[in-house]
């Protein structure tokens, strides 16, 4: 059974598809999931949030797949440490599976069907009544979402967004830890099923390569300028962007945050949507900076922790995942 779970929740979604988990199965009702540290991000992720909330997200993905076969993961967390100085598999979780009380809230083939989307949207504003379906989901957690289809607001954040890249890729430690996972070639991608493929980035793998390993050339005020205007033009379409904001301060809020972040896109993908997370935007001081003023967020007892673009596409690539069998500790 767990096996079975494991090859079905090993389709979430992880920071830079890391996919940091590995599962060591105890018994047919228990197991232990554990982090490993060479798949986490220390330098952009240094105090372990959102490998924290990663975790999260897995494990509500594991419940998804649970209750379409009558169960429950009970899930007791020990919030090892996810970010700098994290070493070796790091017992994250103590899971046991239970019978389950009343019907899945998800459908198991929303996993399936769940993608990421960095292509063009095709130019609809997102419908009201999928909007509050999803508010709808983010309250019921605590937290606070807000959608717009502003233009400018649209136009102002996806140009945030592009010029971020050019922050990180500016920092060498922080342009060194996204360059791990930047496959160069589809073919680079199928041997190491992780990461970013050429394919799922929407750009040719030469074009991949130049941009994360030949970040120099790009220097130039002219080919900066073009380089900006290829990113932002990638993105044409969207017509609707969101924020969400609430408690994010301890493991517990950062791992709670990732398992309604799980049920979030997987209301999102029932409604028929798409969305691209923003991550940079919120990692990169300067790039938060900007957000938090433009959007006249105040982020006193709260943060503004995700940042996304939604709308309508054709279904996307995905990216690949790691074999069920490599999951198993």
């Amino acid at each position: 059974m767990w096996t079975a779970l494991l090859d079905d929740a090993r389709l979430a979604p992880s920071p830079h598809n890391t996919q940091p988990w590995q599962l060591h199965v105890l018994s047919d009702a228990e197991a232990e999931l554990y982090a490993v540290a060479d798949r986490t991000l220390p330098t952009t992720d240094a105090d372990g949030a959102f490998m924290t909330a990663g975790m999260g997200i897995f494990v509500e993905a594991l419940d998804v797949a649970a209750a379409a076969r009558g169960l429950t993961v009970e899930a007791e967390p020990v919030y090892p440490n996810l970010g700098a100085g994290g070493v070796g598999s790091m017992l994250f979780a103590r899971l046991r599976l239970t019978e389950r009380q009343g019907p899945a809230e998800f459908p198991l083939e929303l996993l399936e069907q769940r993608r990421t989307a960095r292509g063009r949207y095709d130019g609809r504003a997102v419908a009201p009544e999928s909007l509050a379906a999803l508010e709808r989901v983010v309250t019921s957690a605590g937290h606070e979402v807000r959608f717009t289809s502003d233009i400018d607001t649209v136009q102002w954040i996806v140009g945030l967004n592009a010029d971020t890249v050019f922050y990180d890729l500016a920092d060498d430690p922080t342009r060194t830890e996204i360059g791990r996972w930047i496959r160069t070639s589809d073919r680079e991608a199928r041997e190491r099923r992780d990461g970013f493929s050429p394919r799922c980035l929407g750009f040719p793998g030469p074009i991949v390569s130049l941009f994360f390993f030949r970040h120099a050339l790009f220097a130039n005020r002219p080919t900066r300028w073009l380089l900006r205007r290829i990113l932002v033009r990638s993105m044409r379409g969207t017509a609707t962007v969101g924020w969400i904001e609430g408690a994010w301060t301890t493991p517990e809020e950062h791992y709670q945050s990732g398992r309604m972040l799980m049920r979030f896109w997987l209301e999102l993908t029932r409604q028929g949507l798409y969305l691209q997370p923003f991550g940079s935007v919120i990692t990169n001081a300067t790039a938060h900076a900007r957000m938090t003023a433009r959007l006249e967020a105040e982020e006193r007892d709260t943060s503004v922790w995700l940042l996304l673009r939604v709308g309508y596409t054709a279904p996307p690539p995905r990216s690949l995942r790691l074999a069920t069998d490599e999951l198993v500790a």
